[in-house]
């Protein structure tokens, strides 16, 4: 019995010196999500700035033929991050919802016990975390 206790309390101590502070799910996928639709919505605005930069600067009519390239190369490096900016929204869409569904909850159970050559149904209390994925 000396035995097991101490061997109990040093891997208790063992957990708490050794382990991280663990962060909530709800937390990691609001802060995730968060952090994706800013990067979103950043390559978005950035992306349809440099798109009408670039028809700006290549469609003047005196502009030069050297002009018209570096508009074209604005405006594709422009389409390139608005089409990338849409799967980081998406992303972000999908992190919020998991938050959303990831729940921690207390909810009493119940157990069959046998007691005096019958089964009784005994209630216990347990915690529960549900995370759709």
């Amino acid at each position: 019995m000396k035995q097991i206790i101490i061997l109990s309390l040093l891997i208790a101590l063992a957990k708490t010196s050794f382990a991280q502070p663990a962060k909530s799910s709800v937390e990691y996928y609001l802060t995730r999500s968060k952090n994706q639709k800013a990067v979103g919505w950043i390559l978005l605005g950035g992306g349809t700035a440099l798109i009408g930069a670039g028809f700006l600067i290549g469609d003047r009519k005196e502009s030069t033929f050297s002009e018209a390239g570096t508009g074209v190369v604005m405006g594709g490096v422009g389409l390139l991050s608005v089409f990338g900016s849409i799967p980081l929204l998406i992303a972000s869409g999908k992190n919020k919802r998991r938050a959303k569904a990831a729940t921690a909850f207390f909810k009493m159970e119940t157990i069959p016990v046998v007691q005096q050559m019958s089964f009784i149904r005994h209630s216990i209390p347990a915690i529960s975390i549900k995370i759709l994925l």
